[in-house]
């Protein structure tokens, strides 16, 4: 095989971090064990530069998507290179098929679907036979028509060979690894939850002990409510006695309209905004609580760093968030209340921030080392050992 790449990491992008932030903690997994493997990761995620951090990962950038979202339903925009959304998913399709018949990879690992965005992988389907084709599903999929619709089972059985599942069968029993496993017709190798977080912690080891924040704030994207419900966190930290500390907000400032946002908290001299990125996982670490919304990455975040915190919900139709939030709150003290963004009233965002300020997360035994399984398996099927590390 003319290969110059040893694995291939496709990260599927639109609204959310998830996707790709799972992807950059494979990728610098991968790196980091093996670092006579060469990686490639390719996106059109704009902030992957800032997730990557100081990591040793490389990637390709593709014109991104934009996801709006109303009525818990999404639905493509166009994005910032101003192109209509399926026109897009055409133009990213021959990138792709061109990015994989150039560097003709050992290993290709795909997120989510087998077919890509917009089926966007399909044509690179059709270039290097020899490559094998892994697909990565997170551990609570969700009515994704998309992923559960037999037009994907056909593409996978065509192109594929592998799933990796990130979660944890021992967590959230076996009927999602049933499920995929009679949908695609191959048994998922069971890698446990992957966390960017415990990579980058790699690369922070030596960093000195600061005095705690109060809690973290994590608004990655905004929605139809955000507005409101940023209001209501203003209303909630102001009743929050300082003694406890100082507050930081996460947030893309970069989006219209965020300086309107800030300026809600005005008069709080304890709450501060900063930019999403790395920066954001240190102070999660020196944090006593913190509020996230209740994506796969962000759970992953606070359950690593032990961090009792409020988890909201933005109420999306396939329910993946809601069902996953339940799953681990009943295994995890790390998640100690849920909530719906929309309805969440100043009591109780006040009450349960100060449940968590007075907390201790207790220990336990969920498999939080997905990104060092996933990259021990890929590194495998590349032809990879531990003597590359």
């Amino acid at each position: 095989m003319d290969s110059k790449l040893d694995v291939l990491i496709y990260a599927h992008d639109g609204r959310g971090l998830g996707h790709v932030s799972r992807s950059v903690g494979i990728g610098l997994a991968l790196r980091r064990l093996f670092p006579g493997l060469s990686v490639l990761l390719v996106t059109g995620c704009k902030t992957t530069a800032e997730l990557i951090g100081d990591g040793s990962l490389d990637w390709i950038k593709l014109p991104s998507y934009k996801t709006n979202v109303s009525g818990g339903k999404s639905s493509g925009v166009k994005g910032d290179s101003n192109i209509d959304d399926k026109l897009l998913g055409g133009l990213r399709a021959r990138n792709i098929r061109d990015i994989v018949d150039t560097y003709r990879p050992k290993v290709f690992l795909a997120d989510h679907t087998p077919q890509g965005k917009h089926k966007e992988l399909l044509p690179s389907h059709d270039v290097s036979p020899e490559t094998v084709r892994v697909l990565g599903i997170r551990a609570v999929v969700g009515e994704v028509g998309k992923v559960w619709s037999e037009f994907s089972a056909d593409v996978f059985s065509s192109a594929y060979s592998n799933i990796l599942w990130y979660g944890d069968s021992s967590v959230a029993g076996i009927g999602e690894l049933e499920r995929l496993s009679g949908h695609y017709g191959v048994t998922p190798h069971d890698a446990g939850y992957v966390s960017r977080l415990s990579e980058l912690q790699f690369l922070d080891q030596n960093q000195e002990e600061r005095e705690k924040v109060a809690g973290v704030i994590s608004v990655p994207w905004a929605g139809e409510g955000t507005a409101v419900l940023l209001k209501k966190l203003a209303q909630t930290l102001s009743g929050i006695d300082v003694s406890y500390g100082d507050w930081k907000i996460y947030m893309n400032l970069r989006e219209p309209g965020s300086g309107t946002v800030v300026e809600k908290f005005n008069g709080l001299g304890h709450v501060s905004f900063e930019q999403v990125g790395p920066q954001f996982l240190r102070d999660l670490r020196n944090s006593r609580s913190a509020v996230i919304y209740g994506g796969y990455n962000s759970l992953t975040d606070v359950m690593v760093c032990g961090v009792p915190s409020l988890v909201l919900l933005r109420g999306m139709k396939d329910g993946e968030q809601e069902e996953h939030a339940a799953v681990l709150a009943r295994k995890s003290s790390a998640v100690q209340e849920v909530f719906a963004d929309h309805s969440v009233t100043v009591g109780e965002l006040r009450e349960g921030l100060v449940k968590c300020l007075e907390v201790e997360v207790d220990e336990h035994s969920i498999n939080l080392n997905g990104a060092e399984n996933a990259a021990r398996y890929l590194a495998a099927l590349a032809g990879g050992s531990d003597a590359d590390r």
